[in-house]
Formats: structure tokens, sequence, C-alpha cells
């Protein structure tokens, strides 16, 4: 097209209208996708045994046009990584591969050099890897965050000294009776249990889940924070609400408040008391007598239980775990690390995305160095004639494709990390409730040896074959 007359400004508008066009496509058929998800999801819910919420699907503006948003942002990243990945490439390169001038002498400086060349291949080859190390760093980083976030809030809200909660999802169980609370309480060796149960409603419009459980109970087994108002004596028609929540819908102590619930009726609650932290509590707490007329199934998702002073912990983890219905008793480290379980059942599906990153990564990275033997091929005759051997060449192939794995491996933890404290912050809620940002370094650590051994492995293939060029006929090669 240049030959016959585009101008560079022509090509350049084809391509990124044939790239816009691609991605409008692309969107909208996401977005059909994804409602179709939603249908599937709506209807497969309630055959599987869990709630759902009745009537119509909800398709917002906002649903539609914030996947959109977040593909300009992809742009955007896309664009800067682009822009820099050149600028970057030559300047970690330079910095991984200095200790190859000393580990492995002219060798190791060869490699270096040779990965400095083209700063735009390098970094457009180690891309691949890059992504994928990023999108795997990003989760384990964000997933190590939510662990450090639940043992924070149970370190600091919970009370009680051990926890009674439902069985996992493999065991089945559809809840706690909430006849079991009274029933431990009436134990020897528990001071104190108190159930929490869960419902929802619909508050000035928008849905939000309720803590059904007797309000004083639940201020000795958890820390609420500094309490405006008061607990006790809510009866049926009063509400305890966080602060966040009520600075969001401008309620105060005394002001009223309509819930609607899920059976169809409305009712107006007072909001009798005011609470800092709402992590183990949540946002919204009724008495059960205030559930019962709009409750469709009674029961409880944990049980605090505070022993007696002077029992053990054995002893009183064997007394609870008496109760009938063969109940799951943890401590309180017991409880927080299962509460963060699910995070570990996710990891294995990112680290599956991170072995097929590999895998793309590696073909990518064994190609272009073929292709970079192959333009080197009169290069590589005359290092052999003056001198090196085959066993030098190979290593000096395969050191720089660990170079370049090393830059994509570097680049994919630094981005994922930055990505993962961004998701982590943007996740915050009021300053009692703040997420815990952490780095989980063994898994991080065997992330970056995975994408050194990718480079490693993806160098093999262009090493032999540069070994067994004829030496005469690649220096006579053009």
């Amino acid at each position: 097209m240049r030959a016959l007359g585009a101008s560079r400004k022509q090509v350049t508008a084809a391509t990124l209208t044939e790239a816009g066009a691609v991605a409008v496509v692309a969107s909208a058929a996401g977005l059909a996708g994804g409602i179709g998800v939603a249908v599937g999801l709506q209807a497969l819910f309630p055959a599987i045994g869990f709630p759902f919420p009745e009537g119509d699907l909800v398709v917002s503006g906002t649903s539609l046009l914030l996947p959109l948003a977040v593909g300009a942002g992809a742009v955007l990243a896309l664009v800067a990584f682009v822009v820099l990945g050149p600028v970057a490439s030559a300047r970690a390169v330079r910095i991984i591969g200095g200790p190859l001038d000393r580990l492995r002498g002219v060798t190791g400086s060869l490699a270096r050099r040779n990965a400095l060349r083209s700063p735009k291949r390098t970094a457009a080859t180690a891309s691949a890897l890059m992504i994928g190390v990023a999108v795997v760093s990003l989760f384990t980083v964000f997933g190590a965050s939510l662990k450090a976030t639940m043992d924070q809030t149970v370190e600091r809200s919970f009370a009680g000294d051990v926890a009674v909660s439902t069985p996992s999802f493999g065991a089945g169980g559809s809840g706690l009776s909430p006849c079991l609370a009274p029933a431990l309480a009436e134990r020897p060796e528990v001071a104190t249990a108190v159930g929490l149960g869960r419902g929802v409603a619909e508050v000035d419009g928008e849905g939000r889940a309720l803590t059904v459980t007797d309000p004083v109970a639940l201020a000795e087994a958890f820390d609420l924070g500094t309490v405006e108002g008061t607990l006790d004596g809510l009866g049926d028609d009063g509400i305890a609400i966080t602060r966040g929540e009520a600075a969001e819908q401008h309620l105060k102590v005394g002001d009223r408040t309509e819930l609607a619930f899920t059976d169809g009726k409305k009712d107006a609650f007072t909001v009798r008391a005011l609470y800092g932290r709402s992590e183990l509590a949540g946002d919204y707490v009724i008495t059960r007598d205030a559930w019962a007329p709009h409750r469709v199934q009674d029961s409880d998702t944990l049980v605090s239980v505070t022993f007696e002073d002077g029992v053990g912990a054995a002893d009183g983890k064997a007394a609870v775990a008496e109760a009938y219905g063969d109940p799951e008793v943890q401590t309180r480290d017991e409880y927080a690390q299962s509460s963060a379980g699910g995070i570990d059942m996710m990891l294995p599906l990112v680290y599956a995305l991170l072995a097929l990153a590999v895998l793309i990564a590696l073909l990518g990275i064994a190609n272009t160095l073929t292709l970079a033997v192959h333009e080197r091929t009169r290069e590589l005759g005359l290092l052999r004639a003056v001198g090196q051997t085959r066993g030098q060449l190979r290593a000096m192939v395969r050191w720089e494709s660990v170079l370049v794995a090393a830059f994509g491996t570097a680049g994919g933890l630094a981005l994922g990390g930055f990505l993962g404290w961004v998701l982590v912050k943007a996740s915050d809620g009021a300053p009692d409730t703040a997420f815990a940002f952490a780095l989980p370094p063994a898994q991080l650590v065997v992330v970056t040896l995975v994408g050194l051994t990718a480079g490693a492995l993806a160098g093999l293939r262009p090493a032999r074959h540069a070994a067994r060029l004829d030496v005469l006929r690649a220096v006579a090669a053009d």
C-alpha cells in the first residue's frame, strides 16, 4: 500500500481503525456473553441449593459502561508498555546481566550485549511472559492480602475463644440451627455463645446484607468499636448501623429508615445505635424478632463461644464439639484460615494460567532467538573461527534467552505487585476495616524460578541450531 501511494498516516489510521473495530465487536460480544452467564447463574444457583434473590435480571447502564472503561484502561496500559518497554528492557538487562561478566566471563558478556542489541525486540519477546507473570503475581498478592486481612480482622474483632461455623461446601449443610447458641450457653464450660444469622433487605433502593442476632451478646463476642446510642432494646423495630453506612444514607441515631424485604413487605426501623467496626458483624444489625416475620429459612452462619475463666482450650473445645449437629469447632487461628480457604482454592487456577503463559512465552522466546541466530549467522561463524567452542556458543545463546526471560519475569513481578497493591487499596472500606497489603515471598520466588526456567528451556533449540552451524559457510554468509 505504501508503494501504491498510501502515506504513513493513512497506513497508521487504517491499522488503528481495524484495531478499534475489533475492540468494539469484542466488547459487544463480551457484554452479551456476560449477560448470558448471569442468566445462567440465576437459574443454576437455586438448582444446586444456593439462595438467589427473586426478580428479573437487572442490567444497568453502569454495568455496561464499566467494562468498556476497563477496556480503555487496558489500552492505556498497552500504550505505556510499548513506549516504555524498550527503555526499561535496556536498563533492566544491564542490571540483571551485570553478574554474568564475572560469573561466565566473555560468554556472559556477549550474551548480555546480544540481549541489549535491540531493546524493542527484547521488550516484545518478553511481553508474553511479562503479562502472564503479572496476572499471576496480581492474584497471588491479592490472595495473600485477603488472607492477611482476614487474620487481622479475626485478631482485632473476634473476642470469642472458638468459632462454630457451617460445614465446608464439600461437606454440604445449609447453616447452623439458631437453637445451637442458646444450647451452648447453658453448658458449664461456656460463658457466652452468640449466633449470627444472615438476611437481606433493600435499603434506599439497594440490596444490603443484615446480621440477625442478639445485639447485646454481639457486643460481648465481637469488637464493634465505639458505639453511639445503645444496642440494648432494639426490639422488633430498631436497627444498628455502621457509621460508614449511616453517613452514606444520611442517618443518625433516632432517625427512621425503611427496609424492603424479599417477601414484598416494607417496615420502618428506628436507628438506635451506630458502631464503628463491621468486619465480622456486618453493616446492619437487627434482632431475631424483627427478622422473624420476613425470614425464609432461620439459620446461623457463625456462633462465637467464650469459655468460663479457668476452662482450658482443649476442654472447652471438646465441650462445644459435643453439641448436636456435629458442628465444626475452630480456634481463632483455624477460623481465620478456613475463612480464607476459598482463596487457596482459587490459586491453582491462577498457576494453571501461569503454566499456559510460560508455554506461550517459551515459544515466543525460542522463535525470536532462532531468527536472531539466523540473522547473526556470519557473526557466529566469526566467533567460532576465532576460537569460541560449540559449548561456549550454546551457553551464550542460552544465557541470552535467560536474560530475556529474567526481564519479563522481573517486569511481571513489579507490574503484578503494583496492580495487586492498587486492587487492595481500591478494596479499602472505612479506616477501621482497611485491607492489609501482603507480599507472599515463597510464592513469588516460585514464580520467579518458573520464569527463569522457561528462559533456559526456550534457549535450548536455538542454542543447538547455532552450535551446528558450519563455520566456513557461516563466515561466507551475507
